[in-house]
């Protein structure tokens, strides 16, 4: 159940509450608990009013006052080589399995109960990677034991790229075929230099093609089998074309919320945040492209709305919506952001890290937001300080 959530009075008045409070004077003391700390629905302490109150809006960045030291960032995997991790996602039919994609070596690093004592790790490429799953700013996991990736290149030159639909099953995923296709189960080919993915429904999803400037929604319908090639039944609708821009250093995420069906975006090279109403607009001309498809069409009229403009972040990146909040990396600044749908900014945290770490982010079953670390190669979680 989701906690309801309130703003503090007065965020530097806020701290874990315990029985023994020496600076709070007496008078201000909580009164709602002993300790706030021990109470899940009250775990702190305003000292302004006296009483143990709820988690605020933006909780999981923290509760104090956005430095480094208002967090504990938690390794929860140390790398062996640097691999360049862009993005990361927790795997819904097994939730103690967190899934990196590396865009250094065109791999996926498992990591299964992150964090934990006897967690593990290991690392999986799959033989056809060099297309299936090259130079992967994304990972989104989808319907029934399935996951997207696409690549941000051009394939060498004949931009012969979009995304990847893989199988979460080890005993599929990364094993070798018989045609030398590799383990993948459909791919349609009209987004190079993709930038990010998210999944809508079913073998539905959302890209950010960096080549045309726009935002691409693909319907894989029926996967062709593990190392197969039939993608005459996909379909691929294009939405804002030229409206928005990607960069070379760091992924632009987006992030489909069922809620609203609106999609969120990171436009990265023009420093905002946009949301696309995918219920608007209409079918327009068809484009070109290099495979047999059932469908290939503009969409035109589509609703997008700028929610941050220019101004506030540098280089947006990675993205989640959770709880009723837009939560963004700033590759630039290493700061993470929580805005409101409005774009209302309710929370910012300095990581502390260097210029240029952060990428991809996703909250995981514990409500923890986890992030990947572009520089060290590094996963962590994010432990608020109480």
């Amino acid at each position: 159940m989701l906690r309801k959530m309130l703003f503090l009075s007065s965020v530097g008045l806020v701290s874990a509450c315990s029985g023994a409070e020496p600076e709070a004077p007496p008078a201000l003391a909580c009164k709602a608990s002993p300790d706030c700390a021990s109470a899940p629905e009250t775990p702190l302490c305003d000292q302004a009013i006296g009483a143990c109150v709820e988690l605020p809006p933006g909780y999981p960045i923290g509760v104090k006052d956005g430095s480094p030291s208002s967090v504990a960032l938690v390794p929860v995997f140390e790398p062996d080589r640097k691999r360049e991790p862009t993005d990361l996602d927790f795997n819904p039919e097994r939730p103690d399995e967190l899934w990196v994609v590396n865009r250094r070596d065109d791999s996926v690093t498992i990591l299964s109960k992150p964090g934990a004592p006897d967690g593990q790790a290991v690392r999986l490429r799959d033989p056809a990677a060099d297309h299936f799953m090259a130079r992967p700013p994304a990972i989104a996991f989808g319907h029934a034991g399935t996951f997207g990736v696409c690549g941000d290149n051009d394939n060498g030159g004949n931009d012969f790229m979009g995304p990847t639909l893989f199988s979460s099953d080890l005993a599929i995923f990364a094993e070798e075929t018989p045609d030398g296709l590799g383990s993948h189960l459909d791919m349609l080919h009209s987004s190079p230099f993709c930038k990010g993915i998210a999944h809508e429904q079913g073998n539905v999803y959302w890209v950010f093609n960096g080549h045309d400037l726009a935002i691409d929604r693909y319907d894989f319908a029926h996967d062709h089998g593990p190392g197969n090639d039939d993608h005459a039944d996909g379909e691929i609708y294009r939405y804002g074309s030229g409206e928005v821009l990607g960069i070379d250093e760091a992924p632009s995420h987006i992030f489909y919320s069922a809620e609203d069906r609106h999609l969120y975006i990171a436009d990265t090279g023009h420093k905002r945040l946009l949301k696309l109403d995918t219920a608007s607009g209409t079918p327009g001309a068809s484009f070109d492209g290099q495979e047999p498809v059932k469908a290939r069409r503009h969409i035109d009229g589509a609703t997008l709305t700028e929610i941050v403009p220019p101004g506030t972040l540098e280089t947006p990146s990675g993205l989640e919506v959770h709880e009723g909040l837009v939560y963004v990396t700033d590759h630039a600044t290493s700061r993470i952001h929580a805005f409101d749908p409005t774009g209302r900014p309710v929370r910012t945290l300095d990581t502390g890290l260097p210029a240029g770490s952060l990428a991809g982010i996703t909250f995981g079953p514990d409500g923890k937001l986890y992030l990947v670390d572009l520089l060290s190669g590094r996963v962590y979680r994010v432990d608020p300080i109480l």
